[in-house]
C-alpha cells in the first residue's frame, strides 16, 4: 500500500516522538510511506526519526509556490472545493474557523502535489484538530479514503469533529475514554474504535536493565513537558514530604514548557535544589536507551484533570517505562488506568501529594513490590501495547478502508 501520514511536525522538532514506532512499522512492513508535517519547524531531534526525514514532504504552511499550486487544484475541482469551504464554515467559533482556514492552501496544494507524484491509497492523520482538517480537504479532493488517530486535547477542542467523522473511513482513539468522548460529540457509529498506541520493545537479550538495588540512591524520572495537565507541582510537594522524612532520593525532570520557571521557583523555595534536577529536552532515542539501561528506579507522571477538563490519553512515556522494566507511579486520570491495571503500577488520586509520596515511599523500601510491578508491567506492555501487535491491526484497517 501507499500510505501518507499527516503529522503536526514530525519528523521535525521535539514533539510527537510517540508516533515514530507506528510509522516505522508501516514502512518496514513493505509499504510505500510518505510523511507530511503540517508545520515542519526545527531540526530532526529524535535520532530514531531520522529515517522519516528521507520520506518527509517538507513544505512550509504557506508560500507563493504553494498558493499557485492550490489555485490550480481549485480550478480542477471547484465544486468539491466549494463544499469543503462550506464545511469549514461550520467551525464552532471564529478562532477555530481561522485556524482551519490557515491550513486550506497547504491542503489543496498537497492534493495537487500527490496527484502529480503518485496518489496514495490512504491518508492517515494524527490529531483531530487542524491536521485532520488538512487531511479531510486533501483526501476529498483526491477522492481517496482517510482516517484519524484522536488523542486527548484535540477531541476536547471539537474542531469539526462530526464533519470529519462523516468524511473519514474510521477514527482510531488511543483509549476507551477518548472513544467515549468522541461518541458524545457525534453519536454512536461503527467508525469509532479504540486501538492503543504501540511501542517498539527491544529484544530481551538487548536489554541492560539492572536488578533493583536497595543500596543506591533512589532515582525518579518524570518525562513530561511543563504544562498544567502533567501535575509537576504535586510531585514537588510529594518530594518535599519525603525530603523532610530524611529519604535520600534524586528526581530528574525531562522536558520543557511554559511552567518550567514556576516549577524551578517551587523547587528552590522548598529547598530541593540538591535533589531535583532539570534535564531539559532529551531526545526520544536517548531517553529510551537510559530507561532500558536502568538509569532510573521509578518513572512517575502525577497527571491531573485541569479546570478546563483537560486530561491524559495513555501516555507513551509510561508504556515505554513499563516496557523497560521501570516501576510506574501515576494517577487515576484519563486513559492511564487502561494501561496501569491493578498490579502493573501504582495509581493514586490526582492532586494528592500525600498519596503520591506514600506510593513512592513504598517503592523505595519494598524490593518485592518493585520486582512485582516490573514483571507485571512488562507483561502488560508486551501483550497489549507492543507495536508488533498494534501495527498489524492498524494496517488491516487501512486495507479494509
Amino acid at each position: 500500500m501507499n500510505i501518507c501520514f499527516i503529522t503536526r511536525s514530525l519528523p521535525f522538532g521535539k514533539a510527537e516522538a510517540f508516533v515514530i514506532a507506528e510509522i516505522l512499522y508501516t514502512l518496514n512492513a513493505g509499504n510505500q510511506v510518505s510523511v507530511v508535517p503540517l508545520r515542519p519547524e526545527g531540526d530532526v531531534v529524535h535520532s530514531d526519526s531520522a529515517a522519516l526525514s528521507n520520506i518527509a514532504i517538507k513544505r512550509p504552511l504557506c508560500n507563493g509556490t504553494m498558493m499557485l499550486g492550490a489555485i490550480r487544484e481549485i480550478c480542477r475541482n471547484p465544486a468539491v472545493f466549494s463544499k469543503l469551504l462550506i464545511k469549514i464554515g461550520k467551525s464552532r467559533n471564529s478562532w477555530v474557523f481561522i485556524k482551519n482556514l490557515a491550513v486550506v492552501p497547504k491542503a489543496v496544494w498537497l492534493a495537487g502535489y500527490l496527484r502529480h507524484t503518485g496518489i496514495p491509497d490512504h491518508i492517515h492523520v494524527h490529531w483531530l484538530s487542524t491536521t485532520a482538517t488538512m487531511a479531510m480537504i486533501t483526501a476529498s479532493l483526491l477522492k481517496i479514503p482517510w482516517s484519524i488517530t484522536a488523542h486527548r486535547w484535540d477531541i476536547a477542542e471539537n474542531n469539526l469533529v462530526k464533519e470529519k467523522v462523516d468524511s473519514c473511513s474510521f477514527v482510531r482513539c488511543i483509549n476507551e475514554n477518548g472513544a467515549k468522548e468522541v461518541r458524545k460529540l457525534v453519536g454512536e457509529t461503527e467508525k469509532i474504535l479504540t486501538l492503543h498506541m504501540g511501542v517498539k520493545i527491544p529484544d530481551e537479550s538487548m536489554s541492560k536493565q539492572k536488578k533493583p538495588d536497595m543500596n543506591r540512591m533512589f532515582k525518579i524520572l518524570m518525562p513530561a513537558n511543563f504544562v498544567e495537565v502533567k501535575g509537576h507541582t504535586y510531585l514537588i510537594q510529594a518530594i518535599h514530604r519525603l525530603h523532610l522524612q530524611g529519604e535520600k532520593i534524586q528526581v530528574e525532570l525531562a522536558g520543557e514548557g511554559v511552567l518550567k520557571n514556576e516549577i524551578q521557583q517551587q523547587v528552590s523555595q522548598m529547598g530541593l535544589t540538591d535533589c531535583v534536577r532539570f534535564l531539559g529536552e532529551i531526545s526520544h532515542s536517548s531517553l529510551l536507551e537510559k530507561l532500558f539501561a536502568g538509569e532510573w528506579d521509578c518513572v512517575t507522571l502525577p497527571s491531573i484533570i485541569t479546570s478546563k477538563g483537560e486530561k491524559e490519553g495513555i501516555p507513551v512515556s509510561l508504556i515505554e517505562a513499563m516496557a523497560a522494566g521501570v516501576p510506574v507511579v501515576s494517577t487515576f486520570t484519563g486513559g492511564i488506568p487502561e494501561l496501569c491495571t491493578p498490579g502493573t503500577a501504582f495509581l493514586v488520586p490526582d492532586k494528592d501529594p500525600q498519596a503520591l509520596s506514600e506510593a513512592l515511599l513504598l517503592l523505595i523500601h519494598d524490593l518485592n513490590k518493585r520486582e512485582s510491578l516490573i514483571s507485571c508491567g512488562k507483561n502488560q506492555v508486551k501483550e497489549n501495547f507492543n507495536i508488533t501487535a498494534i501495527g498489524p491491526k492498524l494496517l488491516e484497517r487501512f486495507r479494509r478502508s
